[in-house]
């Protein structure tokens, strides 16, 4: 039996479509684990493939899926990984001072993109993209936010920008904090407040040893956890340039996120589904990654703009500034 190939006037049941970006998802991650090159890319550069073969359109259903409630089902499932008594493992004074990095460096990236050029919508995912989780911030920003061609567009080039900043951090961040003298436990800091994606603020932790390992990923966790407090600002920098006089809620994932925090923290979260529940989120934002570069015109995701890219370098270059200066202050 052979395959037909999809066009773009065909339509199909959106759960073959589904299917479909479910399996990119699985095969980024795979690749992305069995290479060391960051999954999200991966499934960015997937998506692509989908909207050149022209099957963007027969697969509408399942990319709205995707890129809507299952990305944001998948930013809701992150409020599992963390847990406030490993948080305090790390300090208080180190988690509190996480939330003036997070909310800092959005305000500085923010400001950065809108010096830069780049419309308000725009900026805030940028910065929230920098300033948080890369990738995963990205999309949970956009969610939030007024949707438009413009701005799947940019969050699909900030997916694949913060990525590769990432990467370079992951290898460049260890040899500066050895080359400034950082202890083990100050580097960890600094790597788990600057560097955007989990995978390279562990990556970047093995490389030096297992007692900086520990300490990046907590202090990645830290900054996840401000994921609600920034998508609430997201949304009120937005009402306030539309003069809005209503207080922004947040949105339904963003109180999913921190139930599923409180839940493990309180422990009605069995230890055995918690692995369950990180794959799952993984997979769903990978396959809201592949989905929304999927909805974007490929030469446009291809074509960056400066404005946007000197906005991502130079967010990256504040929030290590930051990051290395809060280490420095508060850790021995």
């Amino acid at each position: 039996m052979s395959l037909i190939p999809l066009t773009a006037g065909e339509t199909r049941h959106p759960l073959v479509g589904g299917l479909a970006l479910g399996l990119i998802a699985l095969a980024a991650l795979m690749l992305g684990r069995a290479s060391g090159f960051p999954a999200p890319i991966i499934a960015a550069v997937a998506g692509m493939g989908l909207g050149l073969a022209g099957w963007s359109a027969a697969l509408g259903p399942a990319l709205c899926w995707w890129a809507k409630p299952g990305l944001k089902t998948g930013v809701a499932l992150l409020g599992a990984q963390i847990a406030f008594a490993e948080l305090a493992a790390l300090g208080l004074p180190v988690a509190l001072a996480s939330g003036g990095v997070v909310m800092a460096s959005l305000g500085a990236g923010t400001g950065i993109g809108l010096l830069a050029g780049l419309p308000l919508v725009e900026a805030l995912i940028a910065a929230s993209a920098v300033s948080i989780c890369g990738a995963s911030a990205a999309m949970a920003a956009a969610s939030a936010l007024p949707d438009s061609d413009a701005s799947r567009r940019t969050t699909a080039l900030v997916v694949v920008g913060v990525n590769l900043l990432s990467t370079l951090a992951m290898v460049a961040y260890p040899l500066i904090a050895r080359h400034f003298g950082f202890s083990e436990r100050q580097t960890g800091v600094f790597l788990g407040l600057s560097i955007h994606d989990v995978a390279q603020v562990v990556a970047a932790g093995q490389s030096v040893s297992p007692g900086v390992e520990a300490s990046a990923a907590l202090s990645k966790l830290s900054r996840i956890l401000w994921l609600g407090p920034v998508i609430v600002a997201v949304g009120l920098s937005m009402g306030m340039q539309a003069r809005a006089r209503r207080f922004p809620l947040p949105p339904l994932f963003v109180w999913a996120f921190a139930a599923l925090m409180a839940a493990r923290s309180f422990g009605l979260i069995p230890a055995a589904l918690l692995p369950a529940l990180a794959l799952a989120s993984q997979l769903l934002l990978l396959g809201g990654v592949a989905a929304i570069s999927a909805q974007v015109a490929p030469r446009d995701l291809l074509r960056i703009e400066p404005k946007l890219a000197w906005t991502l370098v130079a967010a990256t270059g504040v929030i290590a500034l930051l990051a290395a200066a809060t280490s420095l202050m508060l850790v021995g």
